[in-house]
Formats: C-alpha cells, structure tokens, sequence
C-alpha cells in the first residue's frame, strides 16, 4: 500500500518528511505546496515528476541573530490542517461521507459536512498533532476569488479534455463484416475519389470521407452506391457486372430513404448536413453513370420526365448550397465545389444556364491575387459558370458584358503562375490532337474549363446578331478548332486524371460539329467511346448527336448549299 493509500485509509502515520520548499509545479502554478517528499500530493495526483524549486536561497546561520526575552513571535495552533483540495480526493471523500452520513446520527453528520475530516494524527515529540481532510471548504459561488481558486485547481489537477465526437447512434459497425462492401469501399478510394478531388489540396473524398463514413450511414451507402455502379459498368464479366447493378440500385434507394428523413426532420440544420451535402455529389456521380442505362431514351428530349431524371440530384444540392455558408476546408466547401463542376457539365450539355449560387462570399473569388494553384484552379471554374450563364441566360437576367468576360479570359491566362507551364506538348501534326501533358489534377481542370470559355465566348460571336464581318467568321470558326484541339489533346495526355477526357468529352459534344474532316471526326468518335468503356461515362446519345450533325453537314455540301459549320 503507498503511503498517500496508507494515510487516507488511516491504517498508519505517514512515513513522509516535509521538504524545506514547495516544489517547482506548484509555484509555478501559485498553489499552496503541502512539501511531502519524495512526492507531493499535488504532483502525485496529477501523475506529474515533483522536481525542487531552481531558487538559489541562502541559509541564514540561526545563531548568527540574538532575540531578547522580550521578542513578541506569531502564536501558531497546536493542530495544523492540511487540507487535499484534488478533485479526484475530493469526489472519494465525498462518496464515503455520503454513504457514512446515511448510518450516522445528526452529530455525525454535521462532522462530516464540516471545513476539515481528521484521517490520521501525527505525533512526534513536541510536533502538533497533523491532520489530514480531504474536503474543501463549502465555497461561496458569488465569490470570485472562491471561483478563480476553484478554476485553478482544477486546471491543475484535472485538465480539461476535449469533448467526445459525436456519435452517430446509428453509425455503421467497423470494421466492415462484409468483403464485398469492403472491396466497394476501397474501390471508391483508389478508383473514384479522384474524380472529385481534382481543385482540393486536401484531398477531402480520398481522405477524409472514408473517415466520415464510419459514423455516416448514408455516405457510407453512397460510396458503396457509386462504386458498385462504375464496377457494374466497367467489367467484364457480365454475371458480376449484374451483381454489381442490383446492388448500386440497392444503395441509392437506401441512401435517398436516409436522406428524405433527415431533410424531412425538424433537425435540418444538424452537424450531419456536411454529409448530406457530400452524398448528394457522390449520388450525383452516380447519376450521371445511371444515364448510359438509359440512351435508348436520349433522343426523348421534349419528355418533362425524361428531363427530370437527368437532372438527378442536381436540385437537392441547389438547397444545400442556398441553406448553408460553408467556411473554406471544410467538406461542405469541398462538396461545393465539386457540385459547381458537375452544375457547369449538365449546363453545357443541356444548353442552358448554371443553377448553383454563385454569389457564394466565404467560397467565391474572382479577384486576382496571389493564390496557390488550387485557387486559381477554382477562379477558371467559377469563370467558366458565369460564361455559360451569359450565353444561355434569359435576357432579362442581369449579366456580364462580352468584353467583360473577354478581358478576365485573357488576364487568367496572362497571370496564370508559372508552374501552370505544361511539362510536354506534342508538335503539330504529329496526332490529330496533340497530347499536351501535365503534372497536377488542377493543371489540367483549371486550363480545359478556361479553354472551354473561350470557346463558348467565341461561339457566341458567331450569332446571327454579333456584330462580327462575314469575312471574320471563317477566323472564329478556325480559332474555335484549335482551342478544340489542346482540350482533346490535354484529356488525352493526362490519363492519371479521367475528369479530364470528361471534359474533353463535354467540349466535343459542345463544338464537335464545327469539325469537317473525317480523320478528326473519328478522333473525336473515338475519345467518347474510350470513355464510355473506361470510366462509365455515358456518351452514345453524345455520338448520335455529332454523326447527325456531321450528316448534315455533307448532305449540305453536296447540295451546294453551304451555310457554315
């Protein structure tokens, strides 16, 4: 038994001495030092090392001084009281009284309750009798001294810990029991994640929504959703390729059940909202997979439920975005803006402006300044949005001039910073689209949805009512190919990253059909089959529309009636 269980327990004297100094903890905390060697009680309790004060004090020889008679000293008590203020003795002597105060008539009790409770006495010769309490005082709670002693024995004694995470009380168990869903799961981290992740230096859906699923049913059922589907698309087997299927539609019903509960709920504004949000982007991936299930649909384009469908989960992530102010690095901006990539892919393909708040404050920046390659990455995005919200917005709708845009399309390319300098381009000639090859993600989504303005700024141009000369416009149609041509060719050259033959794919879908040539057009045919094999991206409907246009075109040419491309 030690000697602090000895002397509380009152099975002994305490076989400690008394050191000449409080010790260095408690001095430099300001608390009273109860000197007990080789440790004090504070430090003891507090499981910290006691180590003697670094004082340099000089002995004064004690027969160096004469006192008369006469000398008037201090009276001290005979019986000295020590009092344990911890609050791990407190709450035990606090139990024990408790438990005592029960059996004990009302003398007892009023003892108990008392400033002191005599433990142990010690005697030794002429030394007062030494009593130990391990009860503080009653402390007045109008008192701030009585509050700020309160305050700093606790900080001393028991530190304050961070409170628990919240727990999700319907969380998944984990490890996962299942190895098919643990093969989903991984195959949404080494697979899948990176599609979104693309302007995130974070890395928020590799890294940190794995970790957010363990407590998250319905991310967790998104991710197993939107692997299942790409896995049930990619493969070649066609028995686990139906397998898959079934369990992508399995997930996404189970996760939309989940999320009509919690947007349903009084609870809306919960601290799970981030991973609502982040479900709706990861479902909306999925969506976009679900639509090459359905191209036997896609010429069906006046169908108002056809339209719907393809809108997907698009409008839940619109209240998301209008119903919360998501601060920088958080998942919800992360979600953000991956949502913003996704509204301007659905804008381009249906012709028609971008839904997604884009007057975002904490999110949105169209400034110039000294960002990082990230930043930069998102203002070329943010710039793509409001061109295409130009081009297709009603006229009502208040807008940006051409110029205006213009002039930021040309200052983002003149400002860019140096490292946006692609590592390898092909030279002319050698390909139908050179590839153009870059080291980052953002690289490469940054210049396409950059080019991809221009594109549609100079196609704009090209209007019946632009004011643009006939003889011009053959120029504007050339430049329109050749922008064409470095977005195909980076999609084609940075394969590490698939979002970038998407947007290849959006850009061919967008202005493919100013392509005349064979050798291009099959280039072009080629780049959307790849896709569609590789990563699930549906792009038949996007083939169909091009080989009527470029039916069209000869059918115009042969009848000499060439009206332009």
């Amino acid at each position: 038994m030690s000697a602090l269980a000895a002397a509380t327990s009152g099975s002994g004297p305490l076989p400690q001495s008394l050191a000449k100094f409080g010790c260095a903890r408690c001095r430099q905390h300001h608390l009273k030092c109860d000197r007990l060697t080789p440790t004090c009680t504070r430090c003891l309790n507090a499981g910290e090392p006691c180590r003697p004060p670094s004082l340099k004090i000089r002995e004064i020889n004690k027969h160096r001084y004469k006192f008369t008679k006469k000398q008037k000293w201090v009276k001290t008590p005979r019986r000295l009281v020590f009092i344990d203020e911890s609050q791990a003795t407190i709450h035990d002597a606090e139990s024990a009284e408790s438990a005592e105060s029960a059996e004990s008539g009302p003398e007892e009790s009023e003892t108990a309750t008392g400033s002191a409770t005599v433990i142990s006495e010690v005697s030794s010769g002429n030394t007062p009798p030494v009593i130990i309490s391990t009860k503080i005082p009653p402390l007045r709670p109008t008192s701030p001294r009585d509050r700020l002693r309160q305050m700093m024995i606790s900080s001393v004694v028991d530190p304050p810990t961070k409170p628990p995470p919240l727990k999700n009380p319907n969380a998944p168990s984990w490890p996962l029991k299942s190895a098919e869903e643990a093969q989903l799961f991984r195959h949404f981290v080494e697979k899948l994640a990176l599609w979104l992740d693309l302007c995130d230096p974070r890395r928020t859906f590799e890294t940190a929504v794995p970790q957010v699923a363990r407590d998250s049913p319905v991310l967790l059922q998104a991710i197993f959703g939107l692997a299942a589907r790409h896995l049930g698309q990619t493969g070649s087997d066609d028995g686990l390729k139906k397998r898959y299927n079934q369990l992508a539609d399995t997930y996404n019903e189970a996760c939309i059940n989940i999320m009509k509960d919690h947007l349903l709920s009084k609870d809306y504004h919960h601290p799970w909202t981030e991973h609502l949000f982040a479900s709706t982007i990861i479902l909306q991936v999925m969506e976009e997979m679900n639509a090459g299930l359905r191209d036997d649909d896609f010429d069906n384009e006046g169908d108002a439920s056809h339209d719907a469908v393809r809108r997907g989960h698009l409008p839940g992530m619109y209240r998301f975005v209008r119903d919360n102010s998501f601060k920088p690095g958080t998942l919800g901006a992360a979600s953000f803006w991956v949502g913003l990539r996704q509204e301007i892919y659905s804008a381009v393909t249906k012709r028609q402006p971008v839904c997604l708040n884009l007057a975002h404050p904490s999110l949105v920046d169209r400034s110039f300044h000294e960002a990082d390659d990230y930043n930069w990455a998102n203002m070329a995005v943010v710039h793509c949005a409001d061109v295409v919200n130009f081009c297709f917005g009603s006229e009502e709708q208040e807008q940006k001039t051409w110029e205006e845009l213009d002039e930021w399309n040309r200052l983002w390319l003149e400002k860019q910073p140096s490292s946006y300098d692609p590592i390898f381009k092909e030279p002319l000639g050698s390909a139908v689209f050179p590839e153009i090859w870059y080291h980052r993600s953002c690289h490469v989504i940054s210049i396409q949805h950059h080019r991809l303005a221009k594109l549609f700024l100079l196609d704009h141009r090209l209007k019946p009512s632009s004011p643009v000369a006939v003889g011009e416009r053959e120029t504007v149609r050339d430049n329109i190919r050749t922008i064409m041509r470095e977005i195909c060719g980076i999609g084609l050259g940075n394969k590490f990253t698939p979002p970038g033959i998407f947007t290849a794919c959006m850009a061919i879908s967008a202005f493919g059909h100013y392509f005349d040539k064979v050798n291009e057009q099959d280039a072009m045919l080629a780049i959307l089959e790849q896709t569609q094999r590789d990563h699930a991206r549906p792009t038949e409907s996007v083939r169909r529309e091009m080989l009527r246009a470029w039916n069209r075109h000869l059918t115009d040419n042969a009848h000499g009636s060439h009206k332009g491309v």
